[in-house]
């Protein structure tokens, strides 16, 4: 199954130079969109329970998953699925779409929006941690280098610039399992689905959420109603803003991207998501951003650059899939 491109009609992407222009403009995009995402959703925690966030959220994936590959190429896809993927299916959608996306939604109304952007990017220490120890994956040098300038990152952000003792917040602390989390179904992925279309991996998580939310809505009387009817109006632009512009042109642009530029090259850019969200949480909600918060998300966007550019981990084929399944984690 071979992945849709939406172009725009007036654009010739026939010829090489147009579809490298398209690409770079389809990265920047990505880059600009989920820039605003930690902020949006920090916003809509104030008025939306985090089982109503994973709703919208999920249900945009899926929506967008559908529109882009069509619902019939992943029907086929997913009927021809063994018995052998159905179990690292249930556990990657319990995990990435249903636990982790909980537990970051509920720690980000107790938390800031800068902390919570920074704390995420340690999905990939977490990852790198579970490949070495239960995948059995060679590490290197290089990896070791990756991984040192990941954990000292978190180390300066958690510490406040090593200025006082290890305090985390609640809220912090919901954002580092939940990201935690995240990595281990990054890491069944790795093992057991990569043989797996990525699409159909998350056509099966977006699914599962939905279900979770039809099944525990009731049991728990979730007032999904209730929430919808006294939402303010002053947030719809935040609304808008999180499910058009973070979930849906930030997919958009990456899937585009991804079709007309290598997957090294997305990967090497991507980390600039980071800067532009401690950016936009400063412009946008009036967030501190202090040194330690630059300092450490620098660290953090070093060590991510250094392990999926350079990592024996991730080449070729590897690094394509495991960016489709994991680069749609952001909230």
């Amino acid at each position: 199954m071979r992945t849709k491109t939406l172009t725009m009609p007036w654009i010739n992407a026939q010829g090489k130079v147009d579809s490298k222009i398209i690409g770079w403009t389809a990265l920047a995009a990505a880059i600009l969109a989920a820039s605003t995402s930690t902020t949006f959703a920090k916003i809509l925690t104030t008025s939306l329970s985090p089982l109503t966030l994973l709703l919208l959220s999920e249900s945009i994936v899926l929506f967008f998953t559908v529109l882009s590959f069509g619902f019939v190429p992943l029907f086929e896809e997913i009927v021809k699925i063994k018995s052998k993927y159905v179990l690292p299916l249930l556990v990657v959608g319990l995990c990435n779409s249903v636990i982790a996306p909980m537990l970051v939604f509920s720690g980000l109304h107790l938390s800031k929006a800068v902390n919570a952007e920074l704390f995420l990017r340690s999905y990939s220490f977490f990852l790198f941690i579970y490949a070495t120890i239960f995948l059995k994956e060679r590490t290197n040098r290089t990896d070791i280098l990756a991984l040192l300038c990941m954990l000292f990152g978190i180390m300066i952000v958690a510490l406040r610039g090593f200025s006082g003792p290890l305090v985390i917040a609640r809220g912090d602390i919901l954002i580092l399992t939940g990201a935690f989390i995240y990595a281990l179904g990054g890491a069944v992925f790795k093992k057991h689905l990569t043989k797996l279309h990525p699409e159909v991996v998350l056509f099966s998580r977006g699914v599962m959420a939905v279900a979770f939310f039809c099944v525990v809505a009731p049991i728990i009387q979730h007032p999904f109603l209730e929430e919808i009817k006294v939402f303010p109006i002053a947030l719809v632009g935040a609304l808008v803003g999180y499910g058009f512009l973070s979930r849906f042109i930030y997919l958009f642009g990456f899937y585009e991207s991804m079709e007309r530029l290598s997957a090294h090259t997305v990967s090497l850019f991507l980390p600039l998501v980071t800067v532009g969200a401690l950016f936009f949480s400063h412009m946008y909600l009036k967030e501190s951003v202090y040194w330690y918060h630059i300092t450490g998300g620098l660290f953090i966007i070093l060590g991510s650059i250094i392990i999926q550019y350079s990592s024996t981990h991730y080449k070729g084929k590897h690094l394509d899939r495991h960016m489709r399944h994991s680069n749609r984690h952001h909230i």
